[in-house]
């Protein structure tokens, strides 16, 4: 049943992408963004076009972002988002990703497309992508083969070199396709940490009065975790503020009180005021230790998610001392010494030591390897460059 309506669903798609094709032709200004995390524009597509506007004004962007939890009732209402990222993708010269979305990988593209997989992770922690295909939290068998899942791609963004591996195995690249830039939220972690801080006190007042922990769990397909109560159990909130950051997917079970809601920040925003991240197998831990953030580790349903997804790296091994299956043990943790030497050599060996200009880095890429305005492009370099000599003749 699902491989008859998925092959039902990339043939519509399919007929309505060629008689697009064969009716329109390519706007080598436009790029398209899309989407599938959350109903609002997320941060690293934000960030990444302001960039390209900067370093081009003709750009023609698009951006489609639309929240999708899975099913059937929710892929009905997704369809009409999928529809008009048809027509765009048959139009546009470059997209961008930070997630699967089936036209990009089902569909045949003209050549001039190029299509860039920035994901929405500095790293791969937890598996995902074709390395979960059949198991209970990654995709269908049959799904994944009649849409071709994670094909279609000629860039895909992978952090440090170190994860390059994954990355291969989680969407089938070879590794001379992968750019190993930090995610342009790397960029804003160091750029705009204290900035970002103040608007955040100025908006909760009471946070800066004692320690902040952030809750912040990964996502688990079709579970109602109860992470957040054990730990509100826990924690003695006179001592510690807990804000809990639930994964826009998530259906994490949420406790009456005990917990501070900061609903117009978000997880990313909250580091630059978080004394101790508490997360499981989600890669904020990646962004946590570019601000060098206390991290610990709460996998109370460690053996569960390693048979339904799967990790790539051991945590117990990269982050000893760190790691807790028990709510009250972690809590423990919190009253010691945390141990800062651990976090380090973990950055050292997962975060890249050349962030700050990742978002510069990859509108270039764009600009020239993926030739988005190719033609503006080279007459705004020609102009500096003339500009350059003249200021030299002139001197």
């Amino acid at each position: 049943m699902r491989r008859f309506m998925a092959r039902t669903v990339k043939a519509s798609m399919a007929a309505a992408y060629w008689t697009v094709k064969k009716f329109t032709s390519v706007d080598e200004n436009k790029i398209v963004f899309l989407g599938r995390r959350m109903d609002r524009t997320p941060l690293d597509f934000r960030l990444l076009l302001e960039e390209l506007q900067k370093q081009n004004s003709e750009i023609r962007p698009v951006v489609l972002s639309r929240m999708y939890r899975g099913g059937w009732k929710e892929t009905l209402k997704f369809a009409p988002v999928l529809i008009e990222s048809i027509y765009h993708l048959a139009t546009a010269k470059v997209c961008v990703l930070d997630s699967y979305w089936p036209a990009v990988s089902a569909l045949t593209h003209r050549p001039e497309l190029v299509v860039y997989q920035i994901w929405h992770s500095l790293g791969k922690i937890k598996q995902s992508g074709l390395q979960t295909v059949g198991r209970t939290d990654g995709r269908d068998h049959a799904v994944a083969d009649v849409l071709q899942m994670h094909q279609g791609y000629d860039y895909v963004l992978a952090g440090a070199e170190v994860w390059n591996p994954r990355y291969v195995e989680s969407f089938g690249v070879q590794e001379s396709q992968l750019l190993n830039f930090g995610l342009p939220r790397a960029d804003y972690l160091l750029h705009e940490r204290f900035r970002v801080a103040d608007r955040i006190n100025s908006r909760y007042p009471d946070l800066s009065k004692k320690p902040v922990v952030v809750y912040a769990p990964t996502f688990r397909r079709g579970t109602d975790a109860d992470g957040a109560l054990r730990l509100v159990e826990a924690l003695d909130t006179d001592r510690f503020n807990l804000v809990i950051k639930m994964h826009g997917s998530d259906t994490l079970i949420m406790p009456d009180s005990g917990h501070i809601e900061v609903p117009d920040f978000t997880a990313t925003e909250l580091l630059s005021v978080t004394d101790y991240l508490i997360t499981d197998y989600s890669s904020i831990a990646l962004e946590a230790a570019i601000l060098d953030v206390n991290t610990m580790y709460y996998v109370y349903d460690r053996e569960e998610y390693l048979q339904n997804n799967g990790l790539n790296i051991s945590l117990d091994e990269e982050m000893p001392g760190c790691v807790f299956e028990s709510a009250d043990d972690l809590v423990q943790a919190l009253y010691k010494t945390y141990p800062t030497q651990t976090l380090q050599k973990y950055k050292k060996k997962y975060i890249s030591t050349d962030l700050g200009h990742s978002t510069s880095d990859l509108a270039e890429h764009i600009l020239t390897v993926g030739e988005l305005c190719s033609r503006s492009y080279e007459q705004h370099l020609n102009k500096e460059n003339s500009l350059i000599s003249g200021s030299v003749v002139s001197s």
